[in-house]
């Protein structure tokens, strides 16, 4: 996997993440840390899924790595390892799950799970994960152009999970997936697609095929440090790597909620979210660049508003207008990043990426598709 690269920000633009290097014997510290952290999460033993807060306490036991890595020590190892599980659920739920053919490739759809079960088989022969889960989305390809669906998959999953240096890997490969139950709501026709049609190309095969796919990638959940900074990606990340960032955060006061390169194409949208707002004295900054287009229209939405957008963009050909004012609106220009800084209001926000003539006051002038990376960070409005 291609490291991160570093996209060019405006002027005044708080540049994104990776901590300085530590001395050894601070490693060791946050190595410990870690692993408290981790069992303290795991002794919870929580039905649902585990919050920032709940991971971030004091620990209640120091464990080394030759204590985790014995193979005697089968429940602590299991127990961490739900830890892991815990923050998949908590990423289905919270957030709108990008859908990719490959780690480092834009984004081609999104999906927005309903409901998340899971359930832990601990017995001396089977020590796997079982999870459930339900909700609808959308993906585009050059063959079927559009297609909204709603699924129910059901995944076994084996975990393992490896240390590098002061994080931890935890892994959770595919073993069974059935996604059987898979409805397709929605195929937009286009002169393409027809032709696609005429050939053989079966839309529902195809949006089965991405669901399928996705779930066989497995996820992978990175602890990195005693602050409680993690990422979740779907797929395996070697350890050492990070999941591929369109931007490096390298300092900022700000708290990162999304880092992404999505794809859009002539007369489609994106939904990237939701993003929570806790109190009214906070603000969302955004910092976006485009390419491969003259210009799309950005807008922070609030979810309430944004539910029967997607409704329609799920089950009706055409991208979906705004149904409500926005709460912030732009214009995206390949000539120039936005940085933008937007106190909001308590509650849940969306950000809309237009590359349509439905939404916003630009109208795509050509058939490329616009690739826009997208940074979100959430921070005390100024």
């Amino acid at each position: 996997m291609p490291p991160a690269e570093t996209s060019p920000e405006p002027p005044g633009a708080a540049r994104a993440l990776e901590r300085a290097p530590r001395s050894r014997r601070s490693r060791s510290r946050v190595r410990r840390a870690l692993w408290g952290v981790a069992l303290l999460a795991a002794s919870a033993a929580l039905p649902s899924c585990a919050s920032r807060e709940q991971l971030g306490g004091s620990a209640v036991g120091i464990v080394g790595q030759g204590v985790v890595n014995n193979p005697a020590n089968r429940t602590l190892r299991f127990d961490i390892l739900r830890f892991g599980l815990d923050q998949f659920c908590k990423e289905m739920m919270e957030r709108g799950a990008p859908l990719k053919l490959h780690d480092d490739q834009p984004v081609m759809g999104r999906f927005f799970a309903e409901g998340c079960q899971s359930q832990v088989f601990d017995e001396a022969q089977r020590n796997t994960l079982v999870v459930q889960f339900s909700g609808r989305g959308y993906a585009w390809t050059n063959l079927t152009g559009r297609i909204g669906f709603r699924t129910r998959a059901l995944v076994e999953l084996s975990p393992d999970f490896r240390l590098h240096d002061d994080s931890m890997y935890v892994y959770f490969r595919a073993q069974k997936v059935d996604a059987s139950d898979f409805e397709l709501l929605l195929t937009e026709a286009t002169a393409t697609t027809a032709a696609a049609r005429a050939s053989g190309v079966d839309a529902n095969r195809v949006g089965r095929a991405i669901v399928d796919g996705q779930l066989r990638r497995g996820f992978t959940v990175i602890r990195y440090d005693r602050d409680g900074h993690m990422d979740f990606e779907l797929g395996l990340v070697p350890p050492g790597e990070r999941p591929f960032r369109p931007y490096t955060v390298v300092s900022s006061p700000r708290r990162t909620v999304d880092n992404g390169r999505t794809e859009v194409y002539q007369e489609q949208q994106d939904y990237v979210g939701r993003f929570r707002v806790d109190d009214s004295g906070q603000a969302l900054t955004l910092t976006m660049k485009l390419d491969g287009a003259a210009a799309v229209d950005v807008a922070l939405l609030h979810a309430r508003n944004v539910n029967p957008m997607l409704e329609r963009y799920l089950t009706s050909p055409g991208a979906a207008p705004l149904g409500a004012h926005p709460a912030f609106a732009a214009q995206l220009t390949s000539a120039a990043p936005l940085r933008a800084e937007i106190p909001l209001p308590e509650g849940e926000y969306f950000l809309l990426i237009d590359n349509s003539s439905a939404a916003g006051v630009t109208g795509p002038a050509s058939a490329s598709a616009a690739k826009v990376d997208y940074l979100v960070q959430l921070g005390d409005a100024p």
